[in-house]
């Protein structure tokens, strides 16, 4: 979802500086003020995009009714976790937004509190699977996998993962493993290629005979739609909300749900654990979870609701259809996050020797 221009690195010098990105973050995420017990305040990590419209849509109404002042820290997926880790003794930061697999991450490490239904009680009102099983904060929005598409450069739109490896004249460009994308693409493709959605190695064997031939492994949806919208490409595995602009701008992009390895991804709501303002975090997740919240989101910032009571936008039906509303009815499922949490050092490795060499 965010929107930087493209360039052509190559991708192995582009995969390791994002290997070296999980691992280090700046050092200056260690002398954050102490802030001790601060229930006026709520520091809210999240994404570094579309900040101004979560301001309006959550961040203002929740001020407005609670008299908590909301500050927003924003950053990528690896480096916010980072800086919650070297902060783990004294944290600044009270709940942080934070894609599924790195919410896994931080669980392991201890980093995130659990949360009961009492205090947040729109738990009780969102779609099954969005709960985590181990009780910690839930998924507030989900993005499906599947394939972008030029509609007419492709005779016929695609309908399976085999589309995407039978047509090396499109120009193969594939999502960097640092990214949301990056693992779930492993998992479909050796769901689709191997035994299930836990065989990475056939996921990895699957990639590294299309790799070497990559024009460029994205780490932005923007460089993917660019090289579509451009027709330099046909076709890309990415997430559908990644074809939301393109498609609301009235460019010539689809998205195709694969007919096997129907994997998604989500962004979860997590109270830190040891926050300074744990009420307000608690409460600010019960109010993220509510219908006309999601809804909100959904209008701005393209964010697909959970809460039963919240319908998906026009655009998003048109977009990825019935699974808009449920995917779970519609066949996709949640990436395994415990292997993707214990393997991710091993896959950076992998993909940069496999896949990117």
């Amino acid at each position: 979802m965010s929107r930087p221009a493209h360039p052509r690195p190559r991708p192995r010098r582009l995969t390791a500086a994002l290997a070296g990105a999980l691992a280090l973050t700046a050092v200056t995420a260690s002398c954050a003020p102490v802030r001790g017990d601060d229930p006026d305040t709520l520091v809210v990590s999240t994404f570094a995009f579309a900040t101004e419209e979560f301001t309006q849509v959550v961040a203002e109404p929740f001020e407005a009714e609670t008299g908590i002042e909301v500050v927003l820290d924003t950053g990528t997926n690896a480096g916010r976790l980072t800086k919650l880790r070297i902060n783990a003794q004294t944290p600044d930061t009270d709940v942080v937004l934070i894609s599924d697999y790195y919410a896994q991450i931080g669980k392991d490490m201890g980093l995130f509190s659990p949360v009961d239904r009492e205090d947040v009680p729109n738990l009780d009102a969102v779609q099954p699977w969005a709960v985590d099983p181990d009780g910690y904060g839930p998924a507030y929005t989900f993005q499906l996998l599947g394939l972008l598409y030029r509609t007419d450069l492709v005779e016929e739109a695609p309908d399976s993962w085999d589309d995407l490896w039978a047509k090396p004249e499109d120009g193969y460009v594939l999502p960097d493993i640092s990214v949301s994308a990056g693992p779930m693409f492993v998992l479909a493709a050796g769901e689709h290629f191997g035994s299930g959605p836990s065989d990475p190695d056939a996921g990895f064997d699957a990639m590294a005979g299309i790799g070497p031939d990559a024009l460029q492994f994205y780490t932005g949806s923007t460089e993917l739609t660019s090289l579509l919208e451009r027709g330099e490409i046909a076709m890309a595995p990415g997430l559908d909300n990644f074809a939301m602009g393109s498609v609301e701008a009235d460019q010539p992009i689809g998205f195709a749900v694969p007919d096997q390895g129907r994997v998604m991804t989500a962004n979860t709501v997590q109270v830190v654990d040891g926050a300074p303002n744990p009420a307000g975090a608690l409460a600010f997740a019960d109010f993220l979870l509510r219908p006309e919240i999601q809804e909100g989101m959904a209008e701005a910032l393209y964010d697909k609701p959970v809460a039963l009571g919240a319908d998906p936008t026009p655009l998003m039906e048109q977009v990825s259809r019935d699974a808009a509303s449920d995917p779970i009815a519609n066949g996709y499922h949640q990436g395994d996050l415990e292997l993707i949490a214990d393997e991710r050092s091993a896959w950076l490795d992998r993909f940069t020797e496999e896949v990117a060499r």
